[in-house]
């Protein structure tokens, strides 16, 4: 089943391709309806031949644009076609520079401006230019009246007075019409890729401070905060604690590292859980198996308890396939107050994981 005109322009990601599929329907459309008013108005059959010729064209250019992916070409031959062939025969047919088509060739100018880019915009707007300019006294020139004056042939029928207002007046409402929907549809993929770009940025700046493997803040991330929260050191309920998953080279070794990245994931979804404690205010990942978290406590003992949870915590963890493994977590923690430095603070924090590790790992050793 073929797809529908909605599923193929919402297909689109270049505004271009959407102007240039609404704008092939729109002209379908056009030289068909002209098609059937010259049929109730009784003119020539070959005019209405002509109409229904460029109808069958523009949807060959159809099928080629969005079936055969060829939209780069047919957008070169539709602003040409449309401006040189279809819009100067229309203009020609239907009263000249006295008729209300000169807004039409305007619209065409549009056309190129919506559909082309780079430098075949600006050559295509020449070449059609100057068509229309010679398309316009070349009317005048060939009209009933002058044309006759001069001994010319008669190329252009003028219009009586009620006709040339009448045709200008539908003319004004087409065009105003296809303008009107095409600025709707401009802003609306503008709104849209706004909302994209928007999005996407706001991606790539979470990347930038969040750990991938983790989702925790990065060691980028938590310099920054650290550097730029000058009250750090002025609180005397502010505490760091630094972590260490006990083993973790041996565990990569013997296991793999695919395990290896399990194990920290699911220890950064630990801290990710310590976020939703407004007493929280920075987890990070401090580079390899080593972890921050800075918090608030009432008192020195609610400090130790919440370093105490997280250890007991990663002891519950186990991974599938291997579920026997048993996690052990050490911790350095110390008081913010009691340094003058990000340098020291964070030197203490790593000398007491250190201290830690060296009583036998799985414990928690405090500076406070």
């Amino acid at each position: 089943m073929g797809k529908s005109l909605k599923d193929i322009y919402n297909e689109q990601k270049d505004l271009r391709d959407k102007m240039l599929l609404f704008s092939l329907l729109a002209c379908i459309i056009l030289v068909i309806a002209c098609a059937a008013i010259m049929v109730l108005e009784g003119s020539e059959i070959w005019t209405v031949i002509f109409n229904v010729a460029a109808a069958v064209f523009m949807l060959f250019l159809f099928n080629l644009a969005f079936k055969k992916d060829m939209k780069s070409l047919v957008r070169a031959v539709f602003v040409y076609f449309m401006n040189i062939v279809v819009l100067t025969y229309l203009f020609f047919v239907n009263g000249g520079i006295n008729s209300g088509m000169p807004i039409y060739l305007v619209a065409g100018l549009i056309l190129i401006i919506l559909s082309e880019y780079g430098v075949r915009r600006y050559v295509a707007l020449g070449i059609c230019s100057v068509f229309h300019v010679v398309s316009i006294f070349a009317s005048y020139l060939f009209m009933s009246g002058q044309a006759e004056s001069r001994g010319l042939p008669v190329f252009v029928t003028e219009l009586s007075q009620f006709e040339e207002v009448y045709d200008t007046a539908i003319s004004l409402v087409i065009v105003g019409l296809w303008m009107g929907i095409t600025l709707i549809l401009v802003f609306s993929a503008y709104e849209k890729e706004k909302n994209y770009n928007e999005d996407l940025m706001n991606k790539l700046a979470d990347m930038a401070v969040t750990d991938e493997l983790t989702g925790i803040n990065n060691r980028r991330y938590m310099f920054n905060y650290l550097e730029t929260h000058e009250d750090l050191f002025g609180s005397d309920k502010r505490y760091l604690a630094m972590f260490d998953i006990d083993f973790f080279k041996k565990i990569n070794d013997t296991y793999g590292h695919l395990f290896g990245d399990e194990v920290l994931s699911r220890f950064g979804d630990v801290l990710l859980a310590q976020n939703e404690d407004e007493e929280v205010e920075l987890t990070a990942r401090y580079g390899g198996e080593e972890f921050v978290l800075l918090y608030n406590a009432d008192s020195r003992d609610d400090a130790k308890i919440r370093i105490d949870r997280i250890r007991e915590e990663m002891k519950r963890i186990k991974i599938e396939n291997y579920p026997d493994v048993n996690l052990t977590l050490s911790a350095g923690l110390v008081l913010c107050k009691k340094h003058n430095t990000i340098t020291e603070l964070l030197k203490e924090a790593d000398d007491c994981l250190y201290e830690a590790k060296s009583e036998g790992r799985d414990r928690v050793v405090a500076a406070l």
